[in-house]
């Protein structure tokens, strides 16, 4: 299957059907069909061939929908970059990715793109072979000051690379020459979301993306007179799984360029939504603009949520107040988000723990001792290693990181540390990296910071360990509650009356905010910043008394 195939049979069996609300502009599946036709043919003339990349910058909205289909349908591989990127970010993926094409919307309110693009080294674009310009340039210094209006007819520079418009009609024989990509073409590109390293970048095809949007929409019960809300940009594996779940069915997808919890709430009214995937600040706010109404959404059934913030607070009870099914997900970008996610008819302490059942069903999943390196039996934790349909197949232009994530026997070595149930469902704990080797014990700092989460005056904690005096030792880091002071001699002596001597902080940090790197569907914490203050405090402190192992 391809998404050319796709388009076409949801275009043939119901070509009124809704495919795409941008904001509340609805787009029919043969309007999609016809337009990525129309964009295929003209970034074919443009000179675009099968096996070309092309770095596709635009926020969610027809135009970036349009674009992927149209690469696909010329087996063009499209290199997603994130609308947060900056000059330096912007730079390395148009250099890494080998992109030759990029697609920018330069007047896009509140996202300089023009600029952003003018900072990159010139280096970094210089196997650029054009640019296409979405949006109204007319009137509009285009890139490095350049008026990029008519740019088709009379080709401009945008930073020394010719520009045309996505506007421009293409001719009805466009395509007559070009061939149609199979299955089995890459089509998309991730970025991952390290904390701390350089990003890896992940490739799917087109056949194992739609198999997976069917995966996904037959586990969450979505069909084609469902209605599917974009809680993430369609840059990121969230966004865009989430976006496959409809697509794969025919489905309705609702989303904005710009995710405003008020409009996403009219949007759930207004468009009869019926599932939604984001992560739970959204989810959160979202429901505060229902303004606490009783059943503010009763069309919505199903919202997952995939943001292992520090805290739910009460969020899960919030949603079953509202009438909504709050479901745990879990997922990457090499196996693709959504992933597993938690039984819809589980309780709703289960249905809020993070991981679940692989959606896939014939997906495994194994947990690996970090020390022995055995596979383990279900229910003691070791590393999570899943085989699924839905894994990439490869990292970029990286064979050799390929062949290190990904055994002989096809199982993804996640890197995250959690227990299985079954060979099909698990529950995850924390990132591998993130659990702690506290006086010969292996401790999950997510214990230590529900703890101290549940103490008055304390909004949120993040407990890391860090080399002193010989051992690792665990430090915490606290944002209070407005209005409430908070002292770090209360949190250990609490701490100390009802945890094991190993697990209480020997330092706590009173801080404002967590350090945080954005990415596509939420911002992560940067625990390796917070090793770093917490050694920093730990230098400056007197020799701590330690507990004895």
């Amino acid at each position: 299957m391809n998404f050319q195939s796709l388009l076409e049979h949801h275009a043939a069996q119901r070509p009124d059907a809704i495919a795409f609300y941008d904001i509340d502009q609805p787009v029919l599946y043969s309007e999609l069909l016809a337009e990525s036709n129309r964009v295929a043919g003209l970034l074919f003339s443009h000179g675009l061939r099968t096996g070309d990349r092309l770095a596709l910058w635009l926020p969610n909205c027809t135009a970036w929908l349009v674009t992927f289909m149209a690469c696909a349908r010329l087996g063009v591989t499209v290199v997603s970059m994130n609308t947060r990127f900056r000059s330096r970010e912007v730079g390395d993926l148009i250099a890494r990715g080998k992109c030759q094409w990029l697609v920018m919307w330069p007047t896009f309110k509140g996202l300089p793109f023009q600029q952003i693009l003018n900072e990159v080294e010139p280096e970094q674009l210089k196997g650029l072979k054009a640019v296409m310009v979405v949006g109204g340039v007319e009137g509009v210094g285009g890139v490095g000051g350049v008026d990029t209006a008519g740019a088709s007819e009379n080709p401009q520079r945008v930073q020394g690379v010719p520009s045309f418009s996505y506007s421009t009609p293409s001719q009805p024989d466009a395509l007559k020459d070009a061939p149609q990509a199979g299955g089995n073409a890459y089509a998309l590109v991730y970025t991952t979301s390290g904390t701390t390293s350089q990003s890896k970048l992940v490739v799917h095809d087109q056949h194992t993306l739609i198999s997976h949007g069917h995966n996904v929409a037959r586990y969450f019960g979505i069909g084609q007179d469902d209605v599917v809300l974009l809680g993430a940009p369609m840059c990121g594996a969230f966004g865009f799984s989430t976006a496959l779940s409809g697509l794969a069915v025919g489905a309705p997808l609702v989303s904005s360029p710009i995710l405003s919890p008020a409009e996403c709430a009219a949007q759930i009214q207004n468009m009869h939504v019926t599932h939604t995937f984001a992560n739970n600040e959204l989810l959160d706010r979202i429901l505060d603009a229902a303004e606490n109404k009783d059943k503010p959404f009763p069309s919505l059934r199903v919202a997952g949520f995939a943001s292992f913030a520090p805290s739910l607070e009460d969020l899960p009870q919030r949603a079953e107040h509202a009438g909504i099914k709050l479901v745990g997900l879990y997922g990457s970008s090499e196996l693709q988000a959504l992933t597993a996610g938690q039984p819809l008819d589980a309780s709703l302490a289960e249905r809020q723990k993070p991981g679940g059942q692989l959606v896939a069903p014939d997906a495994r999943v194994r947990a690996r001792d970090i020390e022995t390196n055995e596979i383990l039996p279900h229910g003691e934790v070791g590393e999570i290693e899943i085989c699924t349909p839905s894994i990439m197949k490869g990292y970029l232009d990286n064979q050799e990181a390929t062949t290190k994530a990904i055994d002989a026997q096809g199982y993804f070595r996640t890197g995250d540390l959690g227990h299985t149930t079954s060979d099909q469902h698990f529950i995850f704990h924390a990132r591998r990296g993130d659990f702690l080797r506290l006086s010969g014990f292996l401790v999950n700092p997510l214990e230590i910071e529900n703890f101290i989460e549940n103490l008055e005056g304390v909004a949120n904690c993040q407990v890391v360990g860090v080399p002193h005096q010989g051992k690792t030792v665990p430090v915490a880091f606290v944002i209070a509650k407005p209005g409430h002071h908070i002292q770090q001699a209360r949190i250990i002596s609490d701490c100390k009356a009802q945890l094991a001597g190993f697990k209480v902080p020997v330092k706590v940090g009173i801080v404002e905010s967590f350090p945080v790197v954005e990415s596509a569907n939420s911002n992560k914490i940067q625990r390796g910043k917070l090793q770093e203050q917490a050694i920093e405090m730990l230098n400056k402190a007197p020799r701590l008394d330690l507990p004895a192992r």
